[in-house]
């Protein structure tokens, strides 16, 4: 019987972590507004985009990312979902070289104001995913946390993950 438990145990662990993928989307976001501080950033600007909510059974970091021609920029946000307040994030890419990691001098800071559908409602069966929200420093602009970019993402299900 302890065999049994045991057994049972160790099965119920390695399906627990190995069960599933990650419910992950992909699609466009695009800046709506910016500040007077800006300095790289622009209303238009656009990019692919990838979107990772901690939901159902995901790895606990948030993630949203741009993603252009040759280069990318991810921003995580650990063990927690982006909500209405501006959270710091850790932030690194890929590009011209090796993959980096942005010190945390010129992290950036990111809140999503919306969620359709609500967060606490997407889940493995979630086809379409969009999102609003604000990006202070984005891309390292130059002008800082003052700098801020308003967003809108759209996205759907990423049916690889």
């Amino acid at each position: 019987m302890l065999r049994r438990t045991i057994f049972s145990a160790i099965l119920l662990a390695a399906g627990a972590q190995s069960a599933g993928a990650e419910i992950v989307f992909s699609g466009k976001i695009k800046f709506t507004a910016v500040t007077s501080q800006c300095r790289n950033v622009r209303v238009k600007d656009f990019a692919d985009s990838s979107f990772h909510p901690i939901v159902g059974s995901n790895s606990r970091v948030a993630g949203l990312s741009w993603v252009w021609p040759g280069n990318s920029r991810g921003h995580g946000l650990y063990g927690a979902n982006f909500d209405a307040t501006f959270r710091t994030v850790k932030t690194g890419g890929v590009g011209w070289g090796d993959p980096y990691m942005r010190p945390t001098t010129a992290e950036s800071q990111i809140r999503i104001v919306s969620y359709a559908p609500a967060i606490t409602a997407i889940t493995a069966a979630t086809e379409i995913v969009t999102i609003r929200g604000q990006i202070r420093r984005p891309f390292d602009d130059p002008g800082g946390l003052a700098c801020i970019a308003t967003f809108i993402g759209v996205y759907v299900k990423d049916s690889y993950q």
